[in-house]
């Protein structure tokens, strides 16, 4: 379901109606926050981005970042109310066309798995969280792999693939 395109981008399709991209440089600014030190700590936030008008497609663009109210350890990291505050901002800085399109971390791990605590700060958002699209994009940043999985507001988990790093 994941692809590479000629630009570095990759794109992402699950039926005519819920489909994506993520830019070259979205994927770069997520490599930045890989926990390849011995005591790195997790780090996550807000995937920002743009609904395409004409296809419904989400278009990755931004991301939040670690800052205040926020919990991280080696193996745990808590999204505090910054993001919203972040999140927020940006949606006024893009006239209004901005909005959330997901969530991301980090794991210390090669390839990524989602812990239970992992999907249930994903149902949580796709239950009571403000976005607009179909669902929401969930990333996972590990040490040599990026895992990205899409959650439907009717709770549907697909897995879209990894990107390596």
């Amino acid at each position: 379901m994941l692809r590479q395109l000629s630009n570095g981008n990759r794109a992402w399709q699950i039926s005519a109606e819920i489909r994506g991209s993520l830019s070259a440089d979205f994927i770069q600014s997520l490599t930045r926050w890989c926990q390849r030190g011995r005591f790195a700590r997790e780090a996550g936030g807000l995937v920002l981005g743009f609904i395409d008008i004409d296809t419904g497609g989400l278009l990755a663009d931004s991301i939040t970042t670690p800052c205040w109210g926020d919990k991280r350890s080696r193996y745990s990291f808590y999204r505090g109310h910054g993001h919203q505050v972040k999140a927020t901002q940006w949606h006024r800085n893009t006239d209004g066309h901005g909005t959330i399109l997901g969530l991301w971390h980090s794991h210390p791990e090669a390839i990524p798995n989602p812990s239970d605590t992992d999907w249930n700060d994903l149902a949580n958002m796709l239950r009571h969280g403000t976005y607009s699209g179909s669902g929401l994009i969930y990333l996972i940043v590990g040490t040599e792999h990026i895992g990205l999985w899409f959650g439907q507001r009717d709770g549907k988990i697909h897995a879209l693939g990894t990107i390596q790093l």
